[in-house]
């Protein structure tokens, strides 16, 4: 193939080498060589024993005359005077190699002088030799071939300058290799450099290469490179399905048609031109896939006529403000315009016709009507952008066909229930509806149908609002459902409007009045639960019907319904009970705010005075003496005890406030005595002053610790088995606490207010780098969570990390191991609560550990704040992570006792003192115990009963953890025993 000439420099034959100095490296020396090849140069280190190689084989292969290199010296070979003697002998020895060999020199002077790595000739050879060994076996595997520009620079120079196509002689390094292979080859990926390439100072940006040399290419990539120096890229229109460029130009035009640098009037193959033209370009008729992410073109130009035929394309991560010309890529399937500099989207339809896949994430739209007709698409990325308000998504909503949507981090995301508000908007269609990567639930599907019969009666009063005709109008006849019952395997109800029927308003007095109840309707409400339920009605007579329990944040409505006679598949709401429900508009739960049993012994002065507080008192005092910022908003309240990092044998009773912006942690008095926190740095000391009915005023009270920190502090939560309690982790050990909450819903309910906090605030944080993944794996991935190794990755870049199977084991394997018989895989853990134990005398109430195997029991002292270990900590834990304190069998259980005893609400299990061959049961602390001093300073708590019996008064903080303690001991005892567990009742 003849090669155009214009871009290549004349070949200057010019060729030498300098010894510039040298480096003393260890014992040896090391000369400096500069190799200069035209206009390239680069640098050469080597040591005389290399020289010396170099000469024993240039003499065997070459006849070289033995007595040209200097000879060895034993002694002083490092001398100064030596050694720049040496040099100048070196740099003669070399150059009068380079006149022995101007032209063709041998592969070992050619290696040593790394002209392989910048010379055309050595290059060439070296990659000649490598394709006559590997080039078949490359081929026939079907890979991607890699090569440098200054390669494919070194092939197209080769070619202009008709040199002969073996230098040295040696068959193997013949250019015919590289072009036989090059003809055949059908991936190719071409990266280049950013700076000079090695030790040289050659740009590979600015070397011209050739693929015309590539006659059966299907994919090409490449990436660092200047486009405007590739040369051939029409000659690859017919047989290219896929092209990659990346960071290597700033204009599709100079990709998709080189020609146009030549002719200004140019028109595709096979279009009729109304106006004269210069030339006829030729289409990319096999041209499928186009990736030019990561370039800096600014617009899509009128080039993409060529490439009709593409269906994927990829323009992310460019400077395009507008979207145009797409209108000719009548195929387009998927389509990546993100991380662009779009701020609007008119009439998307127009050009991007029948796309099913489009990301338009990480530019600036706010507004999303241009979207309303794109009636082919499933997938939409939308995340990282400006949509603020929910009117907006009404434009997408209508969409037929759309599966799978990502809005995350744009304003509307912080809109109270946005994912139920979101899904309202596509009415019927809302189950299909992927939001966020997170499929629907069942739980929001029920709020969404309740909402969009809201929806709907909101439109029917403005409807009725418009007309000159007021009619009064019944919840009977603002609401209907379909032919569907509660036990559908739905789950949800379909809801509509009925306005065929007219019904004066009920007079019951259980009913508010039919004005105010509307206004209360029509208003914008917050749904926060919505319950199937069968209802029972006791007035002259018994009734039961299937109902449905609607909790807003300022009503509770009871939605029943009766068949109409007129039809079978229509059921009508008959009557709503409303209820007054109080709310001041704040989030904060009051309930919260509640103290269990076992935090009330021994609480302070400043913490009695903090949980006796109402809603609005403790909003004031929060916002008053501990909020560090002004508009910081209480979000929860938990009251538990917690464990400092350092301070891990010490538990401290402590209110829990969660704001928006930190959580608070309000501890006992003077914590001094029980941890070392560092003071200056992490607590806030004030005085709690609150204002009495009495006298009308202020009284200061105690002083209590304030230990807190910032959520954009927070690294990492770590949940605990079975909810019971979750530990927070900061940047240092004075930010690490556990949080023994001893409930399982408890812990719930704050892991889900503090991921709202978070996604709160991170709304005020700027947007994350983007990640550069590959477009099309990101939309072809179903799955709809973070969850990887057990570690729920928050969008705020906390890490959730929950219990995994291998703690389980271990936990398994500890219980298993204290027992004689049982193997580790036949034990099978059924609960694991924190209870405390108490003591029948004292009522001293000690933390403890108790899990439920198939046929034991156990209780265990356990190490909650050191384990899992946190990265910070440089040592292990003083003590294990688990320490069996006792162990009883189920089947020796005689007896369970409920009532209030020397601790309210605790439960006594009577067990037979009948130690079995298969549990090390006389490891209990009180068998070793000779007193009951001993067995007290050994933290034994066990009660001897009768002649013959063990007590163990065991205290579970949730009500449903003790309830269902209660009924998986039945059950297991019931198994074993053959009859009912005996409960009983205590005064």
């Amino acid at each position: 193939a003849m090669m155009e000439s214009g871009p290549f420099p004349e070949e200057v034959p010019e060729r030498r080498v300098c010894v510039v100095g040298s480096e003393l490296v260890e014992n040896y020396t090391v000369y400096v060589m500069d190799v200069t090849d035209g206009h390239h140069r680069w640098t050469v280190k080597h040591r005389y024993s290399d020289f010396y190689e170099l000469h024993e084989k240039l003499t065997v292969e070459k006849k070289v005359d033995r007595q040209l290199l200097p000879p060895k010296k034993i002694l002083g070979k490092n001398s100064r005077s030596l050694v720049e003697r040496r040099q100048k002998e070196l740099e003669l020895y070399l150059q009068m190699l380079l006149q022995q060999f101007p032209e063709a020199m041998p592969t070992a002077l050619n290696v040593f002088l790394h002209f392989h790595l910048y010379e055309i000739n050595g290059i060439t050879a070296a990659l000649a030799e490598e394709l006559f060994h590997k080039g078949e076996q490359l081929l026939q595997a079907g890979e991607v071939f890699s090569l440098h520009p200054l390669q494919l620079y070194s092939i197209s120079q080769q070619l202009r300058l008709a040199n002969p196509t073996c230098f040295n002689g040696d068959a193997k390094t013949d250019l015919g290799h590289i072009l036989d292979f090059t003809c055949r080859l059908r991936y190719l990926k071409i990266f280049g450099t950013r700076g000079p390439v090695g030790t040289s100072n050659i740009q590979e940006s600015s070397l011209p290469f050739d693929l015309s040399i590539f006659k059966s290419l299907l994919q090409l990539e490449i990436s660092d490179c200047n486009s405007r120096q590739i040369l051939g890229l029409p000659t690859l229109r017919s047989s290219l399905a896929t092209m990659s460029i990346h960071r290597s130009t700033e204009s599709m035009m100079v990709v998709l048609v080189p020609e146009a640098s030549e002719f200004s009037q140019w028109e595709p193959e096979g279009v009729e031109s109304r106006c004269p033209v210069t030339a006829v370009i030729p289409m990319w008729t096999n041209l499928t896939t186009l990736d030019l992410s990561h370039n800096c073109i600014s617009n899509i130009d009128n080039s993409v006529k060529l490439i009709s035929k593409v269906e994927f394309l990829d323009l992310s991560y460019n400077h395009l403000s507008l979207v145009e010309n797409l209108q000719h890529l009548y195929n387009l399937v998927h389509v990546d315009l993100s991380y662009n500099s779009l701020k609007a989207l008119n009439a998307a339809h127009t050009c991007l016709g029948n796309i099913k896949t489009l990301s338009l994430a990480g530019n600036q739209l706010e507004r999303l009507s241009g979207l309303s007709k794109l009636y082919s698409l499933v997938n939409l990325d939308l995340s990282h952008n400006q949509v603020a308000q929910l009117e907006e998504i009404k434009n997408i909503g209508s969409l037929p066909c759309l599966e799978i949507l990502n809005l995350s981090s744009n304003p509307v995301c912080i809109i109270p229930d946005y994912r139920t508000k979101v899904l309202t908007q596509f009415g019927d269609r809302a189950a299909e509806i992927c939001l966020d990567f997170k499929v629907t639930t069942e739980k929001e599907l029920d709020t969404v149908e309740v909402l969009k019969a809201i929806q709907k009666a909101k439109e029917a009063k403005d409807r009725m609002s418009s007309s000159e005709t007021k009619v009064p109008l019944s919840y009977r006849q603002m609401f209907y459902i379909s032919a569907c019952s509660p036990s559908s395997k739905d789950g949800y109800f379909e809801m509509g409007l009925d306005d065929s029927v007219e019904e004066p308003v009920c007079s019951s007095p259980s009913l508010v009045n039919a004005h105010v109840a509307e206004e209360d309707l029509l208003e914008e409400v917050l749904v926060r639960r919505v319950m199937w339920c069968c209802c029972v009605w006791v007035d002259e007579e018994v009734k039961q019907g299937e109902a449905c329990l609607v909790l807003t944040d300022r009503l509770l409505g009871l939605l029943t319904w009766s068949h109409d006679p007129m039809s079978t598949n229509i059921k009508f709401v008959s009557d709503v009970f409303l209820l007054s429900w109080d709310s001041s508009g704040s989030k904060l739960k009051t309930e919260g705010n509640q103290l269990s049993h076992h935090l009330v012994p021994g609480l302070s002065p400043g913490l009695k005075l903090l949980a006796g507080l109402k809603q609005q008192q403790l909003l004031t005092y929060f916002h008053r003496y501990v909020a560090v910022s002004h508009p910081e908003e209480l979000r929860h309240v938990l009251w538990l005890s917690v464990v400092l990092y350092k301070s891990p044998e010490t538990e401290l009773t402590c209110c829990l406030l969660l704001s928006n912006d930190s959580i608070y942690f309000l501890l006992e008095d003077l914590p001094t005595s029980h941890c070392s926190v560092n003071h200056h740095k992490l607590p806030l000391w004030f005085f709690c002053l609150i204002k009495t009915q009495e006298t009308d005023s202020f009284v200061q009270t105690h002083l209590c610790c304030c230990l807190s920190f910032r959520l954009s502090d927070l690294l990492a939560v770590n949940v605990g088995l079975f909810d019971q309690y979750f530990r927070l982790v900061g940047h240092s050990a004075d930010h690490i606490v556990c949080c023994l909450s001893r409930d399982s819903y408890a812990t719930g309910i704050f892991l889900q207010e503090l991921m709202s906090a978070l996604s709160l605030h991170q709304q005020q944080l700027p947007p994350p780098e983007p990640s550069d993944q590959d477009f099309y794996s990101q939309f072809t991935n179903t799955n709809t969570s973070k969850m990887q190794n057990y570690e729920l990755i928050h969008s705020s870049k906390v890490k959730f990390i929950y219990p995994s199977e291998e703690e389980m084991e271990d936990l398994t394997f500890i219980v298993a191991d204290r027992k004689n018989s049982a193997p580790p895989s036949s034990c099978n853990i059924l609960l694991y609560l924190l209870v405390f134990q108490v003591g029948n005398t004292s009522g001293t109430a000690v933390p403890r550990t108790l899990i439920l195997t198939s046929t034991d029991v156990l209780l265990l002292d356990e190490d909650y704040v050191s384990y899992p270990l946190p990265d910070l900590a440089k040592e292990p834990p003083s003590r294990e992570r688990y320490q069996l304190c006792e162990a009883r069998r189920i089947r020796d259980l005689d007896r369970v006792l409920l009532g209030y005893q020397t601790y309210p609400q605790a439960l006594t299990l009577v067990f037979d003192d009948l130690p079995g061959p298969d549990l090390l049961c006389h490891l209990t602390m009180d068998h070793f115990a000779s007193s009951i001093e001993e067995t007290s300073l050994r933290g034994g708590v066990v009660s001897q009963g009768l002649e013959g019996e063990v007590h163990w008064c065991i205290f579970v903080p949730g009500a449903d953890s003790r309830e269902r303690l209660i009924s998986l001991l039945a059950r297991q005892w019931e198994g074993l025993c053959s009859r009912e567990l005996p409960v009983e009742l205590t005064g």
